[in-house]
């Protein structure tokens, strides 16, 4: 007779069970930050169980006060995958969020490549939205062809940067690059006070473009880049502005910029980056 599975909210005694799951991930940083996750307010794990043992792991994360939810953490024991658990178990992960009154939007991020993570989006109701190509700048010495110039002006009041984002009347990403991995529709209740606070903004000369940069952490410190146009190698100035901000912050690994498929196609020369396989955001309004 087949055993029941059941669903249920992972709790700090429930590590062992983590730790015996076979999923073939390396060093996997859900174990080592799993004490902060369980015990954070905006994020959650979820296991599907067989009496004791863990067969499929997922979980969220909320931002932009709580209206936004991401999906991920998404990983299954490999002595039990293609039996429909990581599906059984995502769907009431899913239902409950959309039961929350405050959630606007539920999404996930995967590699354009990962079909059998995208059929699992898809069977739970996520739609596939924007395609983004994530690269590192690490080599700066190599870049050519872009229009030097001097450095922008930074934006310094709270008011004035929010006013900026406001003002966006074309975003060629189609989306907003809240975080390294994490990109959400733009929003403007992603662009709160302290979020803004710890951004730094820079606008050109004649005030026709801005770029915000923000320090951010994933497994490395990167100077992350939020540019939402394609003309990333013609406007005067923009790659001076982003250099100047990782010299200024010398402990990070270099610039991480989101590309819109577009201004990817448009990089003659990709020497200087530490290219990664393309992402897809899908996404739900509930």
């Amino acid at each position: 007779m087949e055993q029941l599975v059941q669903v249920r909210k992972l709790m700090l005694n429930d590590l062992p069970a983590l730790t015996k799951m076979d999923t073939g991930i390396e060093d996997d940083y859900v174990i080592r930050i799993f004490d902060r996750l369980v015990a954070s307010p905006s994020q959650e794990l979820y296991g599907l169980f067989q009496q004791e043992q863990l067969l499929s792991l997922a979980g969220y994360s909320l931002f932009g006060q709580n209206r936004f939810a991401m999906i991920g953490r998404l990983r299954s024991d490999r002595r039990y995958r293609s039996q429909g658990y990581a599906t059984e178990l995502l769907k009431p992960v899913i239902d409950q969020l959309r039961n929350r009154p405050e959630v606007k939007w539920i999404g996930a991020n995967t590699h354009v490549h990962n079909h059998s993570a995208r059929r699992l989006l898809e069977k739970s109701a996520l739609q596939a939205d924007t395609i983004s190509y994530y690269l590192t700048l690490n080599q700066p010495e190599k870049l050519k062809g872009h229009s030097p110039g001097d450095r922008w002006n930074e934006v310094h009041s709270i008011f004035e940067k929010r006013d900026l984002l406001h003002s966006l009347n074309e975003n060629h990403l189609g989306l907003f690059p809240y975080e390294c991995y994490y990109s959400f529709p733009y929003d403007e209740a992603l662009f709160t006070d302290d979020y803004l606070d710890s951004s730094k903004i820079y606008i050109n000369r004649d005030k026709t473009r801005f770029v915000i940069i923000k320090n951010d952490t994933k497994k490395y410190d990167y100077s992350h880049v939020k540019y939402f146009w394609n003309d990333h190698y013609t406007q005067p100035g923009f790659f001076e502005t982003i250099l100047q901000h990782w010299d200024e912050n010398p402990d990070n690994v270099g610039c991480w910029i989101d590309f819109s498929k577009q201004a990817y196609d448009h990089i003659t020369d990709l020497s200087p980056y530490d290219v990664q396989e393309p992402w897809i955001l899908y996404g739900l309004w509930t």
